[in-house]
């Protein structure tokens, strides 16, 4: 299946996920208005780095080694996926018990108040059931079995879009955080069903597995913890930086903008994670990684382009559609919103090689450089330029990853061979 039947696939499962979306948003944005959003992003971040330690941030290594090994050698595909269960089950107990403990002081420290604390216990108890249901769809990405992996999605979709509207619209704030939760937990009860009938996976748990299984997954952890420790704490950061210096508002008005980047660009996010990371895990030659690299290119450009032109010319129909009167300040952030988004997906074309290729000590060094340059970018530019300045900073953070990126894979893109 290449680039452009991925895209297909995962652009259906991304429609409904969009269409879902748009209408969970417009009742969140009724219902509780930009603070609360921004009380959402909060959360949100925070959910990203908990249920990616859950798992032993193994999630993309798993991915890699079983496509890797699928075809080739299953027994070593078998002491993966056996390695990855033992993982996950270990994290996510030990995870889990420290925020259920934590509850109060989690709530208290990320959302302001103590008042969400179930919330977080929650959390605690069932990141177990969310911590598997990612593993499960990681192998189900690594052995390319793309339509089962968008089904899951679609279904995980629609479950959303019932569970958080009827949550929010009676519960507010504290319904839209749970929701957020319930979700991912329950939709294990998809995912392991249709795993166990359609997959054909005679493999046995094997508890006695080779260290070298163990240390090459957790290597693959350390880049997961660090990518997702440091776009969600630069995130925490710049939204604080936001409330502090302007208004909660405010930063409910970036959140937003910044949730319309993310439901567009998820039909190429999506799609670098269900076929670029299998595929370069299995491409060596050089030529032949080039030739992938620009046959995608050919497909997110001109998407990400022409989509990018539409949401800035229609950004007031968009904001009247999806949210409220109250969000009307977010039309001036679009513009450099919208060139960062395209700098980013030219980027991220490239950036998915240190993963695919286990570059583990670049892939390090870029994220946390980048994290701190687009917070160090943040602070500076909002003091001279205002609000404005956190929607530059991101479009110049960009750019310059771009640069780097071309510098670094300089050798694939430019020499023949």
């Amino acid at each position: 299946m290449n680039f452009l039947k991925t895209s297909l696939l995962s652009g259906l499962s991304t429609l409904i996920k969009l269409l879902s979306g748009l209408v969970v948003n417009k009742v969140v944005a009724v219902y509780i208005g930009p603070s609360g959003i921004a009380l959402i992003g909060q959360f949100q971040n925070f959910l990203s780095i908990i249920t990616t330690f859950g798992n032993g941030a193994i999630s993309s290594g798993v991915t890699k080694y079983v496509a890797e090994f699928n075809e080739t050698d299953k027994k070593k595909r078998d002491d993966y996926i056996s390695s990855s269960f033992i993982i996950t089950f270990i994290f996510s107990v030990i995870i889990g018990a420290l925020v259920f403990i934590g509850s109060s002081f989690l709530s208290e420290w990320i959302l302001k108040t103590s008042e969400y604390s179930a919330v977080f216990k929650l959390l605690g108890l069932t990141l177990i059931l969310i911590s598997f249901n990612t593993i499960l769809l990681s192998i189900i990405n690594g052995i390319k079995r793309i339509k089962l992996y968008i089904v899951i999605n679609i279904c995980s979709s629609l479950l959303s879009l019932i569970v958080t509207s009827l949550l929010t619209i009676f519960f507010g704030v504290f319904g839209a955080l749970l929701s957020m939760i319930i979700v991912q937990s329950i939709v294990l009860l998809i995912t392991l069903p249709l795993v166990t009938k359609k997959l054909d996976l005679q493999f046995k748990m094997n508890i006695h597995v080779e260290k070298a299984v163990f240390k090459k997954l957790l290597a693959f952890s350390l880049m997961a913890i660090v990518s997702v420790l440091s776009a969600s704490i630069s995130q925490i950061a710049i939204r604080n930086h936001l409330i502090k210096e302007f208004s909660i508002e405010d930063a409910g008005h970036w959140q937003s903008v910044w949730m319309i980047s993310s439901m567009y660009l998820m039909v190429m996010t999506t799609a670098f994670s269900t076929y670029y990371l299998p595929k370069m895990s299995e491409l060596h030659k050089i030529s032949e990684i080039r030739k992938e690299i620009f046959s995608g290119y050919k497909i997110i450009l001109p998407f990400t382009l022409i989509t990018a032109l539409m949401i800035y010319f229609l950004r007031d129909f968009i904001i009247a559609i999806l949210f409220t009167s109250e969000f009307n300040e977010m039309r001036t952030l679009f513009g450099f919103q919208l060139i960062g988004d395209f700098l980013k997906m030219t980027s991220w074309s490239l950036a998915f090689l240190m993963i695919a290729k286990a570059k583990t000590k670049t892939f390090i060094i870029t994220e946390i450089s980048f994290s701190f340059l687009i917070y160090f970018l943040t602070i500076n530019l909002t003091i001279s330029n205002g609000i404005q300045g956190v929607v530059q900073a991101y479009a110049v953070n960009y750019f310059i990853y771009l640069i780097v990126m071309v510098i670094i894979f300089r050798k694939i893109l430019f020499l023949k061979r």
